[in-house]
């Protein structure tokens, strides 16, 4: 029960976080397209991103980054060594975000399709 609220509680604090400092912010979202995060599904993908699917793709990326981080703190909390945390934390981190950004990025060429 311990590790479902620690996962809990960091997923919504990091999404609120995102969202609170990105989503809801004007001036970063005109800036949005130009992170790094955009470029490589522009690159990657050839998704267009315009003022239409900025808020909706920077949602995704929160949710998405929100989880990778709550995923990766939960299971490193299982382990008792600091050492063997960072170890086990860095390829944790890698194989998310390479898995859950070509979701995203397959997900948005279907609905671009549509």
């Amino acid at each position: 029960m311990k590790y479902v609220i620690l996962f809990v509680v960091t997923f919504l604090v990091v999404y609120l976080l995102y969202l609170c400092t990105v989503i809801l912010n004007k001036k970063k979202l005109k800036k949005f397209p130009k992170s790094n995060q955009v470029i490589f599904f522009v690159k990657k993908y050839g998704i267009k991103v315009d003022n239409s699917n900025s808020k909706e793709l920077a949602n995704l990326i929160a949710l998405t980054n929100s989880l990778i981080i709550s995923i990766t703190i939960t299971v490193i909390e299982l382990i008792p060594n600091f050492i063997l945390k960072i170890l086990v934390a860095f390829p944790i981190i890698l194989i998310l975000i390479l898995v859950l950004y070509d979701i995203i990025g397959k997900t948005m060429l279907k609905r671009g399709k549509k």
